[in-house]
């Protein structure tokens, strides 16, 4: 009896090991199949950021520079419903655009921008706040850009700089 007791006890034991066995198995599955997935998604999303990578850097064209110097405009200050002459200016800008063709554009049309520049800093007030017998250079740029552009009729310039604004004595 002693002997069928141990067979008994074998087979028992047998069967459950057996069966954590193929849990294990199942289990271990399960888990580097999720590992593999993991993987297998990070490598497709860097392949497709190195993709976009490669397909991103394009040749930067440098900006080119444009100078207008010594414009001579008057200037005048808001003060309530009234303008106030300031006195005259003389102005040096830079224009800067990209590419050969916007510099030939910029070029061909410059008696314009000239005029259009003249014209919107002597009609706007671009005083600086805390000084107002100097020209807020941000503002100037900013909107001598804007009426650049207007001109042009497109986006062409993308920058413009006032380099040097000198009250001229009256």
């Amino acid at each position: 009896m002693s002997q069928e007791k141990t067979e008994i006890d074998v087979d028992g034991a047998g069967s459950s090991a057996r069966g954590l066995m193929v849990l294990g198995l199942l289990g271990g599955l399960l888990i580097g199949g999720g590992v593999a997935y993991y993987l297998m998604k990070d490598q497709t999303a860097g392949g497709d950021d190195e993709e976009q990578e490669q397909a991103e850097p394009e040749p930067a064209v440098p900006l080119q520079a444009i100078g207008f110097e010594r414009l001579t405009v008057p200037i005048y200050r808001q003060i309530g419903n009234s303008r106030r002459y300031i006195g005259n200016f003389f102005i040096n800008i830079e224009v800067l655009v990209e590419g050969d063709a916007n510099v030939i554009a910029v070029r061909r049309s410059e008696p314009q921008l000239q005029h259009a520049f003249i014209s919107a800093i002597s009609s706007a007030d671009l005083m600086r706040e805390d000084a107002p017998q100097q020209l807020d250079m941000d503002k100037t740029a900013r909107l001598l850009k804007q009426r650049g552009n207007s001109v042009l009729g497109s986006n062409i310039i993308r920058d413009v700089s006032v380099v040097e604004a000198m009250r001229i004595p009256n």
